[in-house]
């Protein structure tokens, strides 16, 4: 038993170092095969004229386990053969010097003779767990004075509690760290309006997880790049602030969550593949539009489209599972929110996953929890299932909810919302604010008096007594709906609230919110289980099924 799980672990190891050649080598063709095509950062590619490959790390002997000619200021044309045996030979003292200090460190980590990989290829496979959030609209208090012109802001926002960004923030960073997932990836707006003081903030923050061995994986959102809103909150005067004008900057910050571990980056968006292990791969599409001016909505461009493609039928072929996540909705979600959140061309990307068969696909933007099926039209196969959609609520709202994604060992996968605990973090902290010491309780309150505050405003001819009552039920719907709970209707409909609504408003637009909410939420939207291992279907060259 002990020598199986030992090859078991070998085979695993192999084909991630097999997946991470394939993706490589796509990448190297789908560059030749766009020269002079798309878009690519001036960081990568001022870093692969520098000799880096495509994830970001020196080939060659430039790596960091070996210094090159470069390294020393030589010129090896210039060398005489004396003083080139004399380098390589210095080099050679260096590398094995090197390897026997890791040889030490291992044995003495493991009290044992062995070295960390023979303990690694000892231990049986395990699936792995990816811990998500979206829409952390991380705002810096280094942006805001807690003056008027923040609080006016706030007050006119959808119930996000920015006030403590910042605690927020650090409390994610916390459980990613107790969690310690596979991974920890973030599905776009993961600043407030994308002001450079707080991606750069933000990033800093994010290098802690990393630091604890967690890799991070970002993509942007509409909100994080050319976004004019950009700004800063001091005294009465809200003031313009400088923001990310382009994908170029957005890769300067981030470059490290993500795009340079992947193998394999798209050279017309911001997108990239990464192999979560030797069998699952994650697809992390950028979907935002920003070349000309900030857009709210969305699409997945046409050459990304094709590469897309083209990781989805090498996957297919070699029997590895992949999940699609980006920033807006690929399926119509929402009664209530209509517009700009399902993408442009949802239905053509959704057209090409379901023909690859993938099971999930993951996003953020529409700020309420979802968890939803397509369902298949006329001219696809019977037995086969519509792509799910798990769209994540805002971590920046009451709740402060997140998601863990996890794999059995039949490629079954259970999702489930869980909730980060503010109030916890702050009691380690030693705080004495009684409002993060009751978060949970204190911060859902709070966003419901800033929506009945709000919905008061569009109710006339109404005593002012009467308007609190009726805004009131509608905020009570209003968060649940957003945390992905069943929205208590039945129990609304004997309020006399409700009854106030009927005759007063009946045919308003507030009215018909309440309904399109109730009739989105009949059941609670959190939890999912599905995919699991399919049979591999063969594709003819035109990418379509055979039976």
């Amino acid at each position: 038993m002990k020598h199986y799980k030992k090859i078991t672990a070998l085979i695993y190891g192999a084909l991630l170092l097999i997946c991470i050649g394939i993706v490589w080598l796509l990448g190297a063709l789908n560059r030749q095969g766009n020269t002079g095509t798309g878009r690519e950062s001036a960081a990568q590619e001022s870093s692969q004229q520098a000799g880096e490959n495509p994830g970001g790390g020196k080939t060659g002997a430039g790596t960091e386990n070996g210094p090159d000619a470069a390294d020393h200021g030589l010129d090896e044309s210039e060398e005489s053969e004396e003083e080139r045996l004399a380098r390589l030979e210095q080099e050679r003292q260096e590398w094995l010097a090197e390897y026997r200090r890791q040889q030490r460190r291992h044995r003495r980590a493991h009290g044992s003779g062995k070295t960390e990989e023979e303990t690694e290829a000892e231990k049986p496979y395990e699936p792995p767990t990816l811990m998500l959030a979206s829409d952390l609209h991380f705002m810096s208090n280094t942006t805001h004075d807690d003056g008027k012109a923040f609080w006016s802001m706030v007050e006119h926002d959808d119930g996000k509690i920015d006030q403590y960004s910042e605690e927020m923030l650090d409390t994610l960073v916390e459980t990613a760290i107790r969690n310690h997932p596979t991974a920890l990836a973030l599905t776009g707006d993961i600043t407030l309006n994308g002001e450079r003081i707080n991606h750069e903030l933000l990033a800093e923050k994010l290098q802690k997880i990393q630091d604890a061995g967690i890799p991070v994986l970002v993509i942007p959102g509409n909100h994080d790049i050319q976004n004019k809103n950009a700004s800063t909150y001091f005294g009465t005067q809200r003031e313009k602030a400088e923001y990310l004008e382009t994908g170029e900057d957005f890769y300067e910050i981030y470059h490290q969550f993500g795009y340079d571990q992947s193998p394999n980056r798209d050279t017309a968006s911001l997108s990239y593949v990464y192999p979560l292990d030797a069998k699952h791969w994650l697809l992390m599409m950028d979907s935002c539009i920003y070349d000309d001016g900030n857009h709210v909505e969305g699409r997945i461009g046409d050459a990304t489209l094709k590469w897309m493609e083209t990781h989805l039928k090498v996957a297919k072929e070699h029997d590895i599972q992949v999940i699609v996540l980006a920033h807006h909705n690929l399926l119509q979600e929402s009664r209530l929110f209509t517009t700009q959140c399902e993408m442009e061309n949802g239905p053509e990307v959704t057209a090409l996953l379901e023909q690859y068969q993938v099971p999930l696909y993951i996003s953020g933007h529409l700020h309420v929890q979802r968890i939803r099926e397509h369902m298949t039209g006329p001219g696809l196969e019977d037995e086969q299932e519509g792509i799910h959609e798990i769209v994540l609520s805002p971590y920046s709202f009451p709740g402060n909810q997140y998601g863990m994604l996890s794999w059995d060992l039949n490629d079954t996968m259970t999702f489930e919302t869980r909730r980060a605990d503010v109030a916890a973090w702050a009691k380690e902290q030693g705080s004495e604010n009684p409002e993060l010491l009751n978060f949970s309780e204190w911060s859902r309150q709070y966003a419901k008096s800033v929506i009945q505050e709000q919905v008061k405003q569009t109710i006339t001819m109404v005593p002012d007594d009467l308007k609190e009552k009726m805004a009131s039920l509608y905020a009570d719907l209003y968060l649940p709906y957003c945390l992905g709970e069943a929205v208590p209707w039945n129990d609304a409909k004997q309020t006399s609230a409700y009854t106030l609504w009927q005759r007063v408003d009946p045919k308003g637009k507030k009215f018909k919110e309440m309904q399109s909410m109730a009739e989105d939420s009949r059941v609670a939207r959190q939890n999912w289980s599905g995919g699991g291992r399919q049979e591999t279907t063969e594709m003819n060259p035109a990418g379509q099924s055979e039976s």
